[in-house]
């Protein structure tokens, strides 16, 4: 990573403690995204939504209002043994017994389907098992191996900023102690040209005595 690729170094910088700098540095943040242009929520770039447990139209019916109302369970009174009255007229006896069809062939599904569960369903549900294990499995191993790049990459991150950081710190105590050296040179610079101009002004009273001695011989 290039240190001139760096503008912050927060593994090194510590100022950001400082609640003043912390609060300036956030109001630039929100100035900077203010004036960022806003990714619309249908952008190619953006992946679409995957439904991992699509409902069919059905159970959406079903689930319709739910959990504020409850779901709307089968009613079974339509598969019961019908009750007739004494006087039943002949309609109703008609209705009783297609009623009982209906019931008969109900129970008759129901057994059939409960003797292809009690054949299949155990191995269908530790095939399932197995499956929805195996799945776990390379999920947890696929977390694990992103967990562990994003800790390489913050690891990078920090050593390169501290090495930066180091050498932005080296390179500002040599500005510092040029500034300083600088500084020094000037005002001996100064005095030097302030003891220049002494000693031409005493130039200039010498020669002054000099002509005045050499009028009087």
């Amino acid at each position: 990573m290039s240190s001139s690729n760096i503008d912050a170094l927060p593994y090194y910088d510590k100022q950001v403690d400082d609640p003043s700098l912390k609060a300036a540095a956030k109001a630039l943040i929100e100035a900077e995204l203010r004036q960022t242009p806003q990714i619309a929520p249908n952008d190619p770039r953006i992946p679409p939504n995957v439904e991992i447990f699509a409902k069919t139209k059905e159970l959406s019916e079903l689930l319709d209002g739910y959990p504020e109302h409850p779901i709307r369970g089968i009613d079974p009174s339509k598969f019961g043994v019908p009750r007739l009255e004494e006087d039943a007229s002949l309609e109703d006896m008609m209705e009783a017994e297609r009623r009982g069809r209906i019931g008969l062939g109900h129970m008759a599904l129901r057994h059939d389907n409960i003797d292809l569960l009690a054949t299949y369903g155990p191995n269908a549900w530790l095939v399932r098992n197995y499956q929805l294990n195996s799945q776990l499995t390379e999920l947890q191993q696929t977390l694990a191996s992103l967990k562990e790049q994003v800790t390489d990459v913050n690891r990078a991150r920090r050593v390169a900023q501290e090495e930066t950081g180091t050498h932005l710190s080296r390179l500002e105590g040599r500005w510092q102690d040029l500034v300083g050296a600088t500084v020094q040179l000037e005002m001996a610079c100064v005095a030097m040209e302030g003891e220049v101009r002494g000693l031409r002004s005493k130039e200039d009273e010498l020669k002054k005595e000099v002509e005045e001695l050499e009028a009087q011989a």
